[in-house]
């Protein structure tokens, strides 16, 4: 399937060179020609190739065959929250509505709030199943880490602490994982905006997540080796996941880990059905900083991944 796709887009983008030619030039007579062949290519020439690529990739996909699960698995969420007063309830809540028949353990980790959210855990009543766990301020990977400490499944959930699960999110995001081949490590979740409707910033990362990332997790998965296993929410088998030493200190930590997984020869996929709402910046200067940070996990990836290089990430796909 990957060697069609690259060939169909290859021939698309020779094709597409060669028709953009003479735009070049009457864009060069204006701008110069290095202007003018930057903007084409990064306009025209390398966004054509990308959806040609994704397009034939999920048009030649087979679609999954399910096998029946007999018994839901027990799982344990892990929840790393840090100043979340305003939405850790509904966060709860919607762990709490799940339609999942296994045992779902959930171990939230206040990482030292300080605006009362620890204050509020302690008031709200719990169920028997939640388990609070208070550590210092020392970073989400740290406070993830004490919460995996204490996992005794065979599966582990990490959402955030503003994650809103849809009520059939784990049955979905469990099933896709169960059906996968052994050497699946994790299954990412399907992430769309929640706050999509407060401002302009929200709704023009509402169609990124839809059109943007939304299609290109699907089109990794279909390789079994979908690059980010998302924090906000994912699965992963514990054992794996204790192999690696949970997560490193540093930016992006989900992104590292997905790629420490990659680089043992684990692979990873993407449950297109298991969906979950996540709360995203409605400010420029939010965004910028979270984008900011996003891109910073990617080079932390490759600065702590250095075999994971592109000659790896063809071998994963050329072995489908």
């Amino acid at each position: 399937m990957f060697f069609i796709s690259i060939i169909i887009a290859l021939i698309c983008l020779i094709c597409s060179i060669c028709i953009n030619i003479n735009w070049i030039y009457d864009i060069s007579c204006y701008l110069g020609y290095f202007l003018a062949i930057y903007l084409v290519t990064f306009i025209a020439i390398i966004p054509g190739f990308h959806y040609v690529f994704n397009f034939v990739s999920l048009l030649l996909h087979k679609k999954d065959k399910k096998s029946p699960v007999k018994k839901e698995e027990d799982v344990t969420i892990l929840i790393p929250v840090y100043n979340a007063k305003n939405s850790i309830e509904e966060t709860l809540n919607s762990i709490k509505k799940q339609k999942y028949c296994g045992n779902i353990y959930v171990k939230i980790i206040d990482d030292g709030s300080n605006d009362g959210t620890l204050e509020l855990l302690k008031s709200i009543d719990l169920d028997s199943n939640m388990t609070l766990i208070e550590t210092k301020h020392q970073g989400k990977a740290n406070a993830l880490n004490k919460g995996l400490q204490t996992v005794c499944t065979d599966y582990t959930i990490t959402i955030d602490s503003d994650t809103v699960l849809h009520p059939l999110a784990i049955r979905n995001i469990m099933h896709k994982l169960i059906n996968s081949n052994k050497k699946t490590a994790a299954t990412a979740g399907c992430l769309f905006v929640k706050n999509a409707k407060k401002s302009f910033m929200t709704k023009v990362q509402e169609w990124d997540y839809t059109l943007g990332i939304f299609g290109v997790k699907l089109m990794q998965g279909n390789y079994n080796s979908t690059l980010v296993a998302q924090g906000a929410f994912s699965v992963y088998k514990t054992k794996m996941l204790k192999e690696i030493g949970g997560w490193q200190h540093c930016v992006g930590e989900d992104i590292v880990l997905t790629w420490q997984l990659l680089s043992k020869g684990y692979e990873t996929n993407f449950a297109k059905n298991a969906i979950a709402y996540t709360v995203v910046p409605e400010k420029y200067k939010e965004l910028g900083k979270q984008r900011k940070r996003w891109a910073r996990g990617m080079i932390e990836a490759f600065k702590k991944n250095k075999i994971l290089t592109l000659s790896i990430i063809f071998e994963y796909f050329t072995k489908k």
